[in-house]
């Protein structure tokens, strides 16, 4: 379905990341995911849509579950613990440039699939639109957007 004006009923489903490619002007390719993405962008019919990407093999925060919760909500670290803290508030920072997750509402025009942005791990980015030009080749969803001197290329595969 290459040249066809997609439907809502095309897109509606969970696809799953199979690859993201980052162009820049002189054709050098990049893959800010790693060659082996892992998440996904769910569209209902509705007209909402999640995304969520990250590099598989993060490192891990090296603290136990129970304090990374507290910490999530507000609990204070304990003074004799900071440099375990320290060192896991770094992990932290490296595990959020592997990841990217925004949620909004979209809506289809022509060939193009728009979302709106309304939340964003990234605060500068909420309110905003993301337009990917969009192709459906059998189980597999092609997104293009370009932006500045970028293109930014997601492939995905249908999995519901």
């Amino acid at each position: 379905m290459t040249d066809n004006i997609i439907s809502k009923e095309d897109l509606v489903g969970i696809w799953k990341f199979i690859e993201i490619k980052l162009v820049d002007k002189d054709q050098n390719i990049s893959y800010p995911y790693g060659k082996n993405p892992v998440g996904y962008i769910i569209y209902t019919q509705e007209g909402y849509m999640a995304g969520s990407v990250a590099m598989s093999g993060r490192l891990k925060l090296g603290l136990p579950l129970e304090e990374i919760r507290g910490l999530g909500y507000g609990v204070k670290p304990k003074l004799i613990n900071i440099l375990k803290y320290i060192k896991a508030t770094i992990r932290y920072v490296q595990a959020g440039n592997n990841y990217a997750a925004y949620i909004g509402k979209y809506e289809i025009s022509d060939n193009h699939v728009i979302h709106h942005i309304e939340v964003n791990i990234v605060p500068e980015l909420v309110d905003t639109d993301v337009a990917y030009h969009v192709e459906i080749l059998e189980d597999k969803l092609l997104l293009t957007s370009a932006f500045g001197e970028y293109c930014l290329s997601p492939t995905l595969q249908r999995v519901a």
